[in-house]
């Protein structure tokens, strides 16, 4: 008689939810196999109606450049000391740098925001808290909310106002 295979019994994946603090920062969403992955703000924005399909393509191509070139070894095509032995960075790499730098260039004074919001995944309220400062927010118990920005109603919609003039600047 032949032994039957007995298949092991494996422990149950542990999904590791994210914690209050990491939820009061941003969306997550579950990915595969139980893991759980922040949502790009652009992709919360175009959600929520804040920006137009064509802007986030162009926000999402300023992202997908700006962190490619981030991840060189060599931040900058002038400065050959920070490249590691004799090889240097890939061509899609330079490109990459070029390409971000071109970018922001043409971005100019928007180019804060724009960083800020599509490659450094901050919400426009995190942006203009860090810019203009902000206060706390009670409910009428007195129980604490959120710290929004000051003078937040204006402030934000500058500030989404300016991050979609900043989309239209970027060029592919």
């Amino acid at each position: 008689m032949a032994a039957k295979n007995k298949r092991k019994r494996r422990p149950a994946i542990e999904v590791a939810t994210p914690t209050d603090e990491q939820l009061n920062r941003g969306e997550y969403r579950r990915a595969n196999h139980g893991h759980y992955r922040k949502v790009p703000v652009i992709d919360t924005m175009i959600a929520r109606d804040q920006i137009t399909p064509q802007e986030h393509a162009l926000l999402g191509y300023y992202r997908d450049m700006a962190s490619l070139a981030d991840k060189s070894p060599l931040k900058s095509c002038i400065d050959f000391s920070v490249k590691g032995g004799d090889i240097g960075p890939s061509a899609a790499i330079t490109s990459a740098i070029l390409e971000t730098a071109r970018i922001e260039r043409d971005l100019g004074s928007l180019r804060e925001i724009t960083r800020a919001v599509a490659v450094e995944d901050k919400s426009i309220t995190q942006w203009c808290i860090e810019q203009f400062g902000g206060r706390e927010r009670y409910d009428g118990n007195g129980k604490f909310i959120a710290i929004v920005p000051v003078g937040e109603t204006k402030r934000v919609q500058m500030a989404t106002m300016e991050l979609r003039m900043a989309a239209r600047r970027i060029v592919r």
